[in-house]
């Protein structure tokens, strides 16, 4: 599925994005869930919402098993705080960390999204990432963990709906 702007809804291509940049994006199936069911889309977007960051090939860390998750330095991750759930939003581009405003989690997005500081005890979620056949950033699958804090309801969605 692709992956688009939480702001256009419009898709994003690799070379949109510069060194740097972080965009604030969701899955493409979240476009049509607004048109659909306004309520329905805020619970999606609780759980979909992610964030894209492009790094130099040099200033990240890639886990092993995770090679092939980026689409040239572009690694995309949930915004979802893993401590109680918030936003996360306050980006620091020198050091790569993202911090949760609500209780001051830090997450190094250059080394897998783990917890840097503060009170949250999992690293954020990443999602691996692909160049679909018209050149847009797709997600390769869902993600490999559960998204948000480890007491959020683990309702799952498939194509914008939930299952």
């Amino acid at each position: 599925m692709r992956v688009v702007s939480d702001v256009t809804y419009e898709p994003i291509r690799p070379e949109d994005m510069q060194v740097g940049q972080l965009v604030n994006a969701l899955p493409e199936a979240y476009t049509e869930i607004v048109e659909e069911d306004h309520s329905e889309a805020l619970t999606v977007k609780a759980f979909a919402s992610v964030i894209l960051i492009r790094m130099e090939l040099d200033e990240f860390v890639i886990e092993p098993g995770r090679e092939d998750w980026h689409v040239d330095g572009i690694l995309c991750y949930s915004k979802i705080c893993t401590h109680v759930g918030c936003p996360i939003s306050l980006y620091e581009q020198q050091t790569h960390n993202m911090l949760c405003p609500c209780h001051q989690s830090t997450f190094a997005l250059a080394d897998n999204g783990k917890v840097v500081f503060g009170p949250a005890k999992r690293a954020l979620p990443q999602l691996a990432l692909e160049v679909d056949a018209e050149g847009y950033l797709a997600a390769q699958g869902d993600f490999p963990e559960p998204v948000g804090p480890s007491y959020w309801e683990r309702a799952k969605y498939e194509n914008g709906e939930r299952v």
